[in-house]
């Protein structure tokens, strides 16, 4: 059973008397090749609740509907419970614990975020931003083909770490290329012929022999934090494929603690938490006040 969503906008002063698709590319934010796919389905654009042509002129306060159409998706369903931290009509945000993975690859197809979120939606799994299988924390999955490509790059993304040592400055940006040297190998480095990587990091507070870290990013190349800071002789604790230390920890020591961003549909902000999870939690006094998150 095909699932849908329709979304109904009113017609501001701006666009009397203008084209039907130019409200649809400008207020509406479609993209060209939703518009396409818009057209093709019998009710994909109404204008007050009548079937319209993109050349439709329009007058202030017309309705414009659009109907966005999802096949069910034949994905295996995991039983796992994975909590939700966010959800409306358009997005769910899940905390992703670590060890799961956030899409099936070919050697996995069970028990990934994607398959927890098709055994509750039966839709395609649309994640904006994807964390690594051992990063904890929040991933947005967009529920429709519009609200995912509105998203794409425009959701703001805080990660906190459990580094070695303290950096110095306590904060900065780091701006290194990142890339790889062969397919084969998962290993990232710094490197003159990869790809552009800018990591803006923040030191929150300092223990005997690490650090927490707060990081933001304004590039999503594979491993970036892990990388940047290794670069910096700063592995992250538990990440043995960057040379961190390995006591207290099973796995890197990387969370996205928060998700933010403008609601393609509502138009309003939203922010997303997900409290940092035990098993970094222990690495830190509890007079800390920073690990209150």
């Amino acid at each position: 059973m095909s699932s849908f969503r329709r979304i109904d906008y009113q017609v501001p002063p701006f666009y009397d008397g203008k084209k039907l698709l130019h409200f649809l590319r400008g207020e509406a934010g479609c993209s060209c090749s939703l518009v396409r796919s818009l057209k093709t389905k019998p009710e994909g654009i109404l204008l007050n609740g009548a079937h319209a042509r993109v050349i439709d002129r329009l007058q202030t306060g017309d309705v414009v509907s659009i109907t966005l159409w999802d096949e069910p998706w034949q994905a295996q369903q995991s039983a796992l419970k994975v909590p939700v931290l966010y959800e409306d009509e358009d997005v769910v945000a899940y905390d992703k614990p670590a060890g799961m993975a956030c899409h099936q690859a070919k050697t996995l197809q069970q028990d990934t975020l994607a398959n927890v979120f098709a055994r509750q939606y039966g839709i395609p799994c649309r994640s904006i931003g994807r964390l690594d299988r051992d990063t904890s924390g929040v991933v947005v999955i967009a529920k429709n083909a519009f609200v995912a490509a509105a998203l794409t790059g425009q959701v703001e993304k805080e990660y906190w770490a459990l580094s070695e040592g303290h950096l110095t400055p306590s904060c900065g940006k780091i701006d290194a290329p990142i890339g790889q040297r062969s397919r084969s190998d998962p290993h990232r480095q710094v490197m003159e012929e990869g790809k552009p990587a800018v990591t803006h990091y923040e030191t929150l507070a300092t223990f005997e022999g690490y650090s927490l870290v707060r990081c933001r990013l304004e590039t999503g190349r594979t491993h970036q934090i892990r990388v940047h800071l290794a670069y910096l002789g700063h592995p992250l604790l538990g990440d043995s494929l960057y040379g961190g230390p390995m006591d207290g920890i099973e796995r890197h020591a990387l969370h996205c603690v928060k998700a933010a961003f403008c609601h393609p549909v509502s138009k309003k902000w939203v922010s997303i938490e997900a409290p940092l999870p035990q098993d970094m939690q222990k690495l830190l006094p509890l007079s800390c006040s920073r690990c209150e998150k």
